[in-house]
């Protein structure tokens, strides 16, 4: 159901948006989390009562000023009074935050959804190694496993690979996995990557030379033999230094993501005046 969801935004996103990717991946990278700030700027214009607004920061304003020359009396009893009233007004203008966020929320989503399918990671260039992972229940452990192999792909440590135990991962359950590192031509059509494991096998596409990446990670039913694959890719770091934050489960690009259009919002709402 989720799958499905995301191919029909994407398939409403790329049309509007893949010419993003022609751009370096930073500018494209700042111009989407600039355009979610200018989205969730310019719905407050249709969704709220901008002059209601505008009156209440006006008041506020004067409110602190007040607060300010109070104090300087030592007059605490006008201090609370008017410190009061700023909550009053605070509670008045946080009714009118909700209403734009539901304005705002399919389009960001869309845009949320590109940028995951498409700025998450460094698509795969022509002779790049690039290790692909085959996780399986940890009773697999021992056992061989294969790609087959097709022209324009080289595997680098050979196509049959033994599953290994991984008992104590660093999150999640003990399981058994495989990997192979593979080094692909660069051609506008996909590969195919045929994994077969005894009596069964599964397929996962592989772009290499392209704009775009495949899913990089895919799990299977978990009554078969395979229960997650991987395409282990470079991923893509605000001018090569922002980082991730693991604690969050948080990818680098989407740290970059907030760090632009949190501030954004401000910036907009600035230099149009908007509420």
């Amino acid at each position: 159901m989720l799958t499905a969801l995301n191919e029909i935004l994407l398939k409403i996103a790329d049309p509007l948006l893949g010419w993003l990717l022609y751009l370096p991946t930073d500018v494209a990278l700042i111009l989407v989390a600039v355009a979610t700030a200018a989205i969730l700027t310019f719905a407050r214009l249709w969704t709220t009562k901008q002059d209601l607004l505008r009156r209440c920061a006006q008041d506020k304003k004067r409110l602190k000023q007040l607060i300010k020359e109070a104090k300087q009396e030592n007059d605490w009893d006008a201090v609370r009074r008017y410190r009061a009233s700023i909550g009053t007004i605070a509670l008045k203008t946080l009714k009118s935050e909700g209403r734009p966020l539901l304005v705002a929320i399919v389009p960001v989503a869309i845009l949320a959804v590109w940028c995951f399918y498409r700025l998450e990671f460094h698509p795969p260039r022509g002779g790049e190694t690039v290790p692909v992972h085959v996780y399986l229940p940890i009773s697999a452990a021992g056992g061989l496993i294969h790609v087959v192999p097709q022209d324009g792909l080289t595997a680098e440590d050979g196509w049959v690979q033994q599953i290994v135990a991984v008992p104590e991962p660093a999150s999640g359950l003990p399981h058994a996995m495989a990997t192979w590192h593979l080094r692909g031509e660069a051609r506008a059509e996909p590969y195919t990557l045929e994994i077969r494991y005894k009596r069964a096998w599964i397929t996962k596409r592989l772009l290499v030379g392209q704009r775009t990446y495949a899913v990089p990670v895919e799990f299977y039913a978990p009554e078969g033999p395979v229960t997650c694959t991987e395409i282990q890719m470079k991923p893509v770091k605000l001018f090569g230094v922002v980082p991730g934050f693991p604690p969050l489960a948080l990818a680098p690009w989407l740290v970059a993501y907030f760090l632009i259009a949190i501030p954004s919002v401000s910036v907009i709402k600035r230099l149009t005046g908007i509420r």
